[in-house]
């Protein structure tokens, strides 16, 4: 579908200017009609529409504009009804800017490498974030579902880089990996609170995307970077041979310059804290234990003799005082969130 005639360019090997003139807009009534008439003939798959997302999608705020613009639309034909179903012609326009809605939110349209990382994920936005300080949502209540986590594992990086130059709509297809990347960062914060720093580098790279001040091909490279070490992020539990809740106390214990012995004390910190204050026998974190003064102090209480037991003598008095806060903090919030329970 083309959206102007002629051509201004005046090449001394082209007739196009003289042919059909000088280069003009076409009537907007007339590519509604057009692409109507291509979506009425089984087209799926119009350019126009690519072109448009493609513009779009270069900043946030075009966005955000059009979302406003279709939802006016929208509800200005629902606020005329039954009266407007006489002019199926303005509902063939509302239709058009809901579709152009849906390819920019990616709904539709979506680049094949990346949507095959995101193979059952159609509710995951639902399921999968909970805001953890990290987040900038701190209402969110949702909960993680370990079965549909997005592996990043799965795409082909190199074919990511390769093709890339090669792309006609490139603001489509940064958008596209980007939001399988908040999602995988939504996922790795639930898992590991202290993964804040890949998020701030991520919204750094969206408003500076946004801002203009990188160009697309230097986002995408950045975006890719960023995906490549989420990817080997992922991973990184496994090959220290802990579990993901492991990790992450291993991660709010350890001080800088620690040697290998004293690592291995750390892991053993990690994997104590957890398997004697989940003990439901041992009645630590019983139900509701971050309600009352008294269980709060005695969870404390427990935690640091755990760590009196376990972390290496270089923990002076001031560093071990600040890791027993740490974790302390880390299991109340747990509890806010129902997860910090025993039994």
């Amino acid at each position: 579908v083309s959206i102007t005639r002629g051509c201004d360019n005046m090449c001394t090997f082209c007739v196009v200017p003289f042919t059909r003139g000088r280069e003009r807009s076409r009537d907007p009534q007339s590519i509604l009609q057009e692409v109507n008439d291509l979506w009425e003939k089984g087209f799926k798959e119009i350019e126009l529409f690519q072109q448009y997302a493609n513009i779009i999608l270069e900043n946030d705020e075009y966005k955000k504009q059009l979302g406003l613009y279709v939802n006016t639309i929208v509800s200005l034909y629902d606020s005329a009804k039954p009266e407007i179903y006489g002019y199926p012609q303005i509902k063939k326009i509302r239709d058009v800017f809901e579709y152009l809605r849906k390819v920019v939110d990616r709904h539709v349209d979506q680049d094949e490498a990346v949507e095959r990382a995101k193979i059952r994920l159609n509710n995951l936005l639902d399921s999968s974030v909970l805001s953890r300080g990290d987040l900038k949502d701190t209402t969110a209540q949702y909960i993680i579902d370990t079965s549909q986590l997005v592996d990043l594992s799965k795409l082909n990086f190199a074919q990511l880089r390769a093709e890339f130059p090669e792309k006609k709509h490139q603001h489509i297809q940064f958008a596209d990996l980007r939001s399988l990347i908040e999602i995988k960062l939504k996922q790795m914060l639930w898992q590991n609170k202290t993964r804040g720093t890949f998020l701030e580098r991520f919204e750094k790279l969206i408003d500076e995307y946004n801002s203009g001040s990188i160009s697309i091909e230097e986002a995408y490279q950045e975006l890719i970077k960023q995906a490549e070490e989420l990817s080997e992020e992922q991973e990184r539990a496994a090959k220290n041979g802990m579990t993901e809740d492991e990790q992450e106390l291993f991660d709010l214990l350890k001080k800088e310059k620690l040697t290998k012995e004293e690592e291995k004390n750390v892991k053993l910190a990690a994997s104590d804290l957890l398997k004697i204050l989940f003990d439901a026998k041992n009645k630590i974190l019983i139900q509701e234990w971050h309600r009352e003064k008294a269980t709060q102090e005695m969870v404390r209480q427990e935690i640091k003799k755990i760590l009196n037991d376990t972390l290496p003598d270089s923990y002076d008095r001031k560093i071990f005082s600040e890791k027993t806060d740490i974790i302390f903090q880390h299991f109340y919030e747990l509890a806010e969130l129902g997860r910090g329970f025993a039994a």
